[in-house]
């Protein structure tokens, strides 16, 4: 047994890697298509992309900017809730915006998470870390799902 494990090691080192591109997109549950949407339109300013597409529209939508898809939204079914926990159990997914314009999100955020409050139990929180290289600012949408702005300064 070990002597097969030692042969596939040995082998899968000289297999080549293939190139990634990139992070393609990221999913996550919500349980409200509609509402999502218009948050994370009127929050970040994504817009629904494939809106024509019915491989992307029903249980899913696609958000975006620039026509590159950036988060796949995925209706929770009605028995499931959105996964609960800290970004340190459960994760996160992180935005980058410029260097210039993370004053702007610090200022703005605030207001734009109270404008499109989705329920009255939505969460206002926001967390700013400084991590030197890198600023970012926590929050969370309409179904508890944590989100970074980030901007890296060096």
């Amino acid at each position: 047994m070990l002597r097969a494990a030692q042969r596939l090691a040995s082998r899968s080192s000289r297999l080549p890697v293939p190139c990634l591109l990139g992070l393609d997109h990221a999913a996550i549950g919500v349980k409200d298509l509609k509402r999502s949407l218009a948050w994370y339109h009127g929050v970040l300013g994504l817009r629904h992309m494939f809106v024509d597409d019915p491989m992307f529209n029903g249980p899913i939508a696609m958000v975006g900017v620039n026509d590159i898809p950036l988060l796949a939204l995925l209706r929770l079914p009605d028995n499931e809730q959105p996964l609960v926990g800290s970004r340190e159990q459960r994760g996160h997914f992180a935005l980058r915006t410029k260097p210039e314009d993370f004053e702007t999100w610090r200022e703005s955020l605030p207001d734009l998470l109270r404008l499109h409050r989705a329920h009255d139990l939505q969460s206002l929180w926001l967390e700013e870390q400084d991590y030197g290289r890198q600023r970012s600012l926590f929050f969370q949408d309409p179904d508890t799902n944590e989100i970074e702005v980030a901007a890296w300064f060096r």
